[in-house]
């Protein structure tokens, strides 16, 4: 395992045990979207590919997605922790294009575009009926992260009350910031201006900025999901057809924040990305106990969608100006403290000193790393105040 990773995993496991304080149990699942190229006169067999995920107990399944060669690893909901869950998560983007070219696949693709990778154009006014004319569609692929909280009685909080929008609009503020983590190369960035630059707004649903909502970038779902669709359906009975002939709704036990923005990208870390939901989470938890929770209705902050940052390099120079992801994140010190804060009661053992600050040199230091060659990468070193290295 990579510093970055284990760094952020010791302050998972710090901010897993302060939620479980207050008496509650989080949950984290993830999906996380890919493609292939299938290998000549070959399809990708789903089949075999679940069966050797169950057997590495990744606690999820491969299915196929909306477009051509495009792949969804779904998380089960088998109670597991949110460790365990970025555990499954981190295997799995090593693993899968391994396994994927053991079943079907010539070459894996975990990145945020597949540029080109189908071809097809919806109809004005449609998302199901495809237009006669075809064209090259680019395909985003998303990581998607559903956050709940179950109390002492087994109840989902995200059913009822005020307690799931206060989160949801936590989130909304602090994912400006921190967007850097979720969108962790600079493709992620194509990937949100894809339908305002190749003219994709029919056929792509992916979110472009921070909105709420039931059918934002950061969503809570209750009733309805983000196509205005019933949630947590259930066919109960099927007719001789196998078509559904009786259903029941349960949409309280399914209820979540769906965080939507994520990029796919073998750059994703879970670790890091489940750090950083939980924080808001402990965020809210200690404004609602010490009664410092805004007056403002969330519901009113969620009315205007805000813009993301251009770039996670730097943006001053290209056709967007403004401050880069980066830059936000080297600026702000709201992770560090939610942890520091953490760590001073409850003195856990841990052989960092200040895990939050740590987190930050190390996050900073990968993207340092792996930085592009140019203006870019003159850019972040004046952002890091050091001396830059690229790989």
């Amino acid at each position: 395992m990579d510093h970055l990773s284990h760094i952020a995993r010791e302050a998972l496991k710090l901010l897993q045990a302060e939620v479980l304080s207050y008496g509650f149990k989080p949950a984290i699942h993830y999906e996380l979207e890919g493609g292939y190229k299938p290998r000549p006169g070959k399809q990708l067999d789903y089949q075999a590919v679940n069966k050797s995920m169950a057997k590495l107990s990744l606690q999820a399944e491969l299915k196929p997605e909306y477009w051509q060669c495009q792949w969804e690893y779904v998380s089960l909901f088998n109670g597991q922790s949110p460790l365990q869950e970025s555990d499954n998560l981190y295997k799995a983007i090593q693993l899968l294009p391994e396994l994927l070219c053991k079943h079907g696949a010539q070459q894996v693709y975990i990145r945020p575009v597949i540029w080109n990778g189908d071809r097809g154009g919806m109809a004005s006014g449609s998302r199901a009926i495809f237009h006669h004319t075809a064209r090259d569609i680019h395909i985003p692929n998303a990581v998607q992260l559903n956050l709940s909280l179950i109390d002492s009685h087994g109840n989902n909080l995200m059913a009822d009350g005020p307690l799931a929008e206060q989160i949801q609009c936590k989130l909304l503020e602090t994912s400006y910031h921190y967007c850097a983590l979720f969108l962790p190369e600079e493709e992620a960035f194509e990937r949100i201006r894809l339908k305002s630059h190749y003219g994709l707004d029919q056929e792509l649903s992916s979110p472009v900025n921070l909105s709420g909502g039931h059918q934002g970038s950061i969503a809570l779902y209750r009733q309805w999901g983000k196509h205005n669709q019933p949630m947590g359906v259930e066919t109960t009975l099927l007719d001789c057809e196998q078509q559904p002939l009786v259903t029941r709704q349960d949409w309280r036990r399914g209820a979540r924040i769906e965080h939507r923005l994520g990029a796919s990208s073998p750059h994703y870390n879970p670790y890091l990305n489940s750090v950083f939901a939980l924080a808001n989470v402990v965020d809210v938890l200690a404004e609602r106990q010490h009664g410092t929770m805004p007056a403002k209705r969330c519901s009113e902050q969620q009315a205007d969608a805000k813009p993301l940052p251009h770039a996670l390099y730097d943006s001053s120079l290209g056709e967007f100006p403004g401050p880069s992801a980066l830059a936000l994140l080297q600026q702000d010190d709201w992770l560090e403290t939610i942890l520091w804060r953490i760590q001073s009661h409850r003195k856990p053992e841990t052989e960092y000193n200040d895990i939050g600050a740590a987190l930050k040199q190390e996050l900073m230091a990968s993207f340092t790393r792996r930085q592009p060659i140019g203006d870019a990468t003159a850019n972040l070193a004046s952002i890091n105040g050091n001396p830059t290295e690229t790989i």
